[in-house]
């Protein structure tokens, strides 16, 4: 969620860098078609040539591809993230929380330029039990008092291009801007920390999906921080650097909830990791879920694919709108 989040985050930044729809990548020196791996073609300096900083889009790139994959061609990286979600229902009561919130992303990158990577990313994530602690197929709402079939999360694909300008798929159509981020450099410690706050058209609008459907627009705020050691990321020898951190997210009610335009949203709060381990080190359950069930996402892509997908494309393309409560 932690990778997809940021491409939504930059592709928002266009209006207010005045940057519009439809440029293509090749504003960033680069085609739309992945280009060949190359593991010695360029010449960028893994070290940021001695001297991280923070305000150069080329350090910025390096620097997120070593937090959040690998610079080696062709690695595989697994970021995992758990957490709890809480519905606000109005300023009288306190969040309720509702369920958990547990999944994991794989990426693999392909460097494709000067300071300038290729992200293939796919990703999955599980609502689940809040005592059990165990994945979800069905769930009791107690704000409609009903039962209703839980969806999980499962993106594929969310790709683009992390160079220092930024280039990223929105459906057909491309935008394009300096790939910049707000850091926290304190001794050893390094901390990206940037959010999102977005407005636009529902893709599950009300009048097919009068249940589903959370009005005619989606209001979405992600609040995103990512810690390493700064010593770890300068190191020439570390491709890839150990970070943690912390995803949170306020949003409309989820479409399987059906709880329509009930007044209220959603709070997602989540620790993230970057998992060394990969997917063998995820916790036992998550992986034996995800070999069962989306077995296809306990592997990065391997190719470049395009347009890139969305939690609710994938709900529109696989669901069917549900009839009124106790209707018949």
């Amino acid at each position: 969620m932690i990778v997809s989040s940021v491409d939504k985050i930059l592709m928002n930044r266009r209006q207010a860098l005045g940057v519009g729809l439809g440029l293509a990548a090749a504003a960033a020196g680069l085609s739309s078609a992945p280009a060949a791996a190359r593991s010695n073609g360029y010449d960028t300096a893994m070290d940021f040539g001695g001297a991280f900083d923070p305000k150069r889009a080329e350090h910025n790139t390096l620097a997120f591809c070593k937090l959040m994959s690998d610079t080696r061609d062709g690695v595989e990286s697994c970021g995992y993230f758990k957490g709890d979600v809480l519905g606000y229902v109005g300023p009288k009561q306190r969040l309720e929380p509702l369920f958990g919130f547990e999944g994991f992303g794989m990426t693999r990158t392909i460097q494709v330029g000067e300071y300038a990577w290729r992200k293939l990313h796919k990703e999955v994530a599980y609502y689940t039990d809040l005592k059990t602690g165990e994945v979800m197929d069905e769930w009791y709402n107690p704000l409609s008092d009903e039962k209703v079939k839980v969806v999980p999360v499962h993106n594929d694909v969310v790709n683009s291009t992390w160079a220092p300008t930024y280039s990223f798929g929105v459906g057909p159509e491309k935008v394009t801007f300096p790939f910049v981020f707000p850091w926290l450099v304190m001794g050893d410690n390094a901390v990206v920390d940037f959010g999102v706050n977005t407005a636009h058209p529902a893709v599950l609008q009300p009048d097919k999906w009068p249940r589903e459907s959370h009005g005619e627009i989606t209001q979405v705020l992600e609040a995103i921080q990512i810690h390493t050691r700064l010593s770890d990321l300068m190191d020439p020898k570390q491709t890839g650097v150990q970070a943690s951190g912390s995803w949170q997210r306020i949003s409309p009610w989820l479409p399987w909830m059906l709880m329509g335009q009930t007044p209220g949203h959603l709070f997602y709060k989540t620790v993230t990791r970057r998992m060394k381990e990969g997917v063998e080190g995820l916790p036992p359950h998550i992986l034996e879920y995800t070999k069962a069930n989306f077995p296809d996402y306990l592997a990065a892509p391997s190719e470049w694919q395009e347009p890139n997908v969305s939690s609710y494309e994938v709900y529109e393309r696989e669901m069917e709108p549900q009839p009124p409560k106790n209707a018949g």
